[in-house]
């Protein structure tokens, strides 16, 4: 059987109409499908205590891309350039995140995901990298198509990542203007672009906790490395033993770590 791996969807409107929405792009979608997973989009519940009865069904989480991190859960003010966030979808991730870590499911964070993963476990960011951080790389390339490689990662020799992505470097699409500043507790940064930032991590005491930088949901049809990853990820999750998923006690979904 397929391993199921539950995608948050975030609020949004539908063009047009302005209607309320829960979504999430459909590269993810089947990104995971590719590598064999099932994908099961996850809403926003009002009462998120709700979602016990559908977590210990899942195999593994996806943390996608979005909207800022609110700076509060890392203790620092707003910065100018910080866009919009979400208070109902930093909760949402983080009582999920949290549960996840907990369990010892399988999780990979992408873009927002990865950044998601390095604050819950107490880490902080560059609210804004061009004003935060000397480079001469351009890491927020939004007005390229979402395919465009721009720049290289080197992976950490010897780290789970490179094992999982099967190199030591490949080249990757840039749309983010955050990264990862100082690592959370366990956090291990596996890979760096040219210029020293932060573009791949893993959590070793984790069975498989993997978050990277860029967008490989949208490339993992032409980049190896990017396919690697999520079929490592989906592996992963097809490891785990249905009847380990139920706890012998009622899961507790919390809020923060923080």
């Amino acid at each position: 059987m397929r391993p199921v791996i539950g995608i948050p969807c975030q609020a949004d409107f539908r063009a047009g109409s302005q209607r309320p929405i829960y979504g999430n792009n459909r590269t993810y979608v089947h990104a995971v499908e590719s590598a064999g997973g099932l994908p099961i989009l996850i809403p926003m519940l009002n009462d998120i205590a709700k979602l016990e009865d559908l977590l210990p069904r899942l195999d593994g989480i996806l943390f996608s891309g979005g909207i800022d991190i609110q700076p509060g859960l890392y203790g620092e003010q707003k910065h100018p350039a910080t866009d919009m966030f979400d208070p109902q979808l930093d909760a949402f991730e983080t009582a999920l995140l949290n549960w996840a870590l907990q369990e010892d499911i399988p999780i990979l964070g992408v873009c927002r995901g990865m950044q998601l993963l390095n604050v819950v476990l107490g880490g902080t960011l560059y609210q804004d990298i061009a004003d935060q951080y000397t480079t001469d790389l351009n890491h927020c390339q939004r007005d390229l198509p979402r395919t465009e490689l721009t720049h290289r990662v080197i992976i950490e020799q010897g780290s789970q990542t490179e094992q999982v992505l099967g190199t030591q470097q490949f080249s990757i699409n840039s749309l983010h203007h955050q990264a990862i500043k100082m690592p959370g507790k366990g956090v291990r940064i596996s890979g760096r672009a040219e210029d020293g930032l932060a573009e791949l991590l893993e959590v070793p005491a984790h069975r498989f906790a993997l978050g990277i930088q860029g967008h490989p949901e949208e490339i993992h049809s032409d980049v190896p490395a990017c396919f690697n990853l999520f079929q490592g990820f989906v592996n992963a999750c097809a490891g785990i033993v249905t009847e380990e998923l139920v706890p012998t006690t009622p899961v507790v979904l919390v809020e923060s770590r923080l």
